[in-house]
């Protein structure tokens, strides 16, 4: 799962994030009128950090195309739906999305707390999701409105599993305590974690489901010291650093190493886990996996110009500049645009599956970076890639876009430093062990 603080009253430009729906023009032409992203997902509970990422996400893309003549003229807004990190408040929030929203013209957020309601909610609507859910059940998905952008949870459980076993700057770890929220989304990374370290000589030392948002983790933190692990895998969202600090607490003053997955490249964890543990012991005993992103180019600039800008709406917007999910949904937001100016259309039913087209391209396409200069490739009659600020996509049959791992860790600011990556080798290693 890609968390900051809950954010539910901000105005301005809004995505929603999972499902969203209403009716929508048929036929020819893009309409007038302002459109919607509605984002959909947890902006309080135990996962309220994951929304203002996604809702930072529709901030930044917004101006990028409300500012190059919209879309046909009409400018994009942002929404926030809030499902509380739960799937029967999941329901309500995106039917009312749905039915009080007839511009409605994508949606973004959806994590894996509440996907599996959701998304078929927004489907059956005709509106184009952009979900951050990692559940295999959408491997191989039949929702055609589906998007995701990020590979599935199963391989950040590899990756995370490959840090452990051949991450650099120490030996292999062979004695690993999984410690994991026990909620949908952070259970979706034990078994394939499991798979993989077990099978490549590895033993579980304890798996550990624990409460998010408990106040103290003492039996909890007892229990996994007992077995004596070398590395902990985890995630644990909102909690993190209230269990470290009990580990550094009874274990003598002494960290043990911890590898996260690439939810926990994000700025409320990391000054979460800074507050409780100390900046050094941070550096020094942290580890994470991440998708590769170079922060750099032409579509990262101007995201980032974007974002620093949303502060005056959501101050703390500039914080997730480096947050993998945030740079996929304003590409996905992007991408929605273009499929609609390039299909001529405000009929979902029409553009969604030129989504699809603008992020693989063709031999032949014209690369673009920006909206804007995707606009004037489309004007000229080219057809075109996009390629954003979280880089290039490879969607497969099922509307999945998959990619490489780095492994990383922080410097003192909170910025990511890529300290390695898996070898082709590994990677395949790895997948056959956790199949």
């Amino acid at each position: 799962m890609f968390k900051p603080s809950p954010l539910v009253s901000a105005v301005g430009a809004i995505l929603v994030l999972a499902a969203c729906g209403g009716s929508t023009p048929t036929g020819g032409g893009l309409g007038t009128g302002d459109l919607l992203v509605g984002v959909i997902a947890p902006f309080t509970g135990a996962d309220a950090g994951l929304g203002p990422a996604y809702y930072a996400a529709c901030l930044a893309a917004a101006p990028s195309i409300n500012s190059n003549g919209g879309v046909g003229g009409r400018n994009v807004k942002c929404e926030q739906f809030d499902t509380r990190g739960e799937p029967a408040d999941a329901v309500p929030a995106a039917n009312k999305m749905v039915a009080s929203n007839s511009n409605l013209m994508a949606v973004v957020g959806c994590t894996s707390d509440e996907a599996a309601t959701v998304a078929p909610i927004i489907d059956r609507a005709h509106i184009p999701m952009f979900c951050m859910t990692g559940q295999s059940e959408f491997n191989k998905t039949t929702l055609k409105y589906f998007h995701r952008l990020v590979p599935a949870d199963v391989y950040d459980a590899f990756a995370m599993v490959g840090s452990a076993l051949f991450g650099p700057g120490h030996d292999p770890y062979k004695k690993a305590a999984l410690v994991f929220g026990d909620d949908i989304g952070s259970q979706a990374f034990v078994a394939p974690a499991t798979n993989a370290f077990t099978h490549l000589g590895g033993t579980i030392a304890i798996n550990q489901p624990i409460h998010l948002g408990a106040s103290s983790y003492r039996t909890e933190v007892a229990a996994m010291l007992k077995t004596k692990p070398d590395v902990i895998l985890t995630e644990a969202l909102g909690s993190a650093g209230t269990y470290l600090k009990e580990v550094k607490t009874q274990n003598g003053g002494k960290m043990i190493p911890f590898i996260g997955s690439s939810a926990t490249i994000d700025p409320t964890w990391f000054q979460q886990v800074r507050d409780a543990i100390g900046i050094d012991d941070l550096l020094k005993y942290y580890a994470g996996v991440d998708l590769g992103y170079t922060f750099s180019g032409p579509a990262y600039s101007e995201f980032l110009t974007n974002l620093n800008a949303a502060a005056s709406t959501f101050k703390d917007a500039p914080k997730y500049k480096q947050r993998g999910s945030t740079l996929h949904l304003y590409d996905g937001i992007i991408m929605t645009a273009l499929a609609m100016v390039a299909t001529n259309s405000a009929d979902p039913k029409v553009y969604n599956s030129k989504i699809i087209d603008i992020a693989n391209g063709t031999s032949s396409a014209t690369v673009v970076n920006t909206y804007k200069d995707g606009v004037a490739a489309l004007k000229a009659g080219k057809s075109i890639r996009f390629v954003g600020a979280g880089g290039e996509n490879n969607f497969d049959q099922y509307n999945n876009s998959q990619s490489g791992y780095i492994l990383v860790g922080y410097d003192k600011d909170g910025n990511e430093v890529t300290v390695g990556h898996l070898t082709p080798d590994q990677t395949s290693k790895l997948i056959a062990a956790g199949g």
